[in-house]
């Protein structure tokens, strides 16, 4: 897959305003855009399934994973189709660094996820960025995904939440200075009283973004906040 994706990564930019070609490789799929990624492709993203009953992350064992019983997060459930190693993990970091059509994959995997659960929201809100970073970059993913999610279930975006500070960057960082990093860093704008809230982000490592974003929300009156991510870092064994 590797290959494929160095060999055609630039044509792929030209190739998605025809479609028929895979969003990873660029190799040709005539039923495209369902699949949007070739069996190879598709195959080599390592999916979740015994999942902790709180953060939705891949566990060793059932139950909770150890995070959530060192600290419970604040929102209410965390769910994500891909676990976040190997290439899961690469293509992510493709979808952030310029390959926005990726989010329309990632989208619409994150939806069909979340409408197995059985669970209902009101609306769908993404994690910011400062407005520095969002022009740095470019984009935000996590809106990119949350409107394709929206566009998939019918579920409205609402743009409710700011970043209000630059933090350093979370992988580094252990989830003590996770917590600490990002306390503070997010305000709410409007009201959100009465609404169940689908909090939408790229990934979940320790998931301290998520709680404190949600811990945002239900400050400004929201009654549940479920996080819905592309994928999570698995718990260590």
């Amino acid at each position: 897959m590797k290959f494929f994706a160095s060999v055609f990564g630039k044509y792929r930019k030209f190739s998605s305003e025809r479609g028929y070609s895979c969003d990873c490789c660029g190799r040709e799929i005539f039923s495209y855009p369902s699949p949007r990624l070739c069996e190879e492709c598709s195959s080599a993203l390592e999916r979740n399934f015994r999942t902790c009953d709180k953060c939705g992350r891949k566990t060793v064992s059932e139950g909770l994973c150890l995070d959530c019983k060192r600290k419970t997060p604040e929102f209410s459930r965390g769910f994500s189709p891909f676990c976040y190693r190997g290439e899961a993990a690469g293509l992510i970091n493709r979808m952030k660094n310029g390959e926005r059509w990726l989010a329309d994959y990632f989208g619409e995997q994150m939806s069909a996820f979340w409408k197995r659960s059985g669970l209902c929201a009101d609306i769908v809100v993404f994690v910011p960025m400062t407005e520095a970073g969002e022009l740095k970059r470019g984009y935000n993913q996590a809106k990119d995904l949350a409107e394709k999610i929206s566009e998939q279930t019918g579920i409205p975006v609402k743009g409710g939440l700011v970043k209000i500070r630059e933090n350093l960057p979370q992988k580094r960082l252990t989830k003590t200075e996770r917590i600490k990093n990002v306390s503070g860093a997010y305000r709410a704008e409007g009201e959100f009283s009465g609404r169940k809230v689908l909090l939408v982000d790229d990934v979940m490592t320790t998931g301290a973004t998520g709680s404190e974003c949600a811990k945002v929300l239900k400050r400004a009156g929201a009654v549940e906040v479920f996080f819905l991510t592309a994928a999570s870092l698995p718990e260590r064994a």
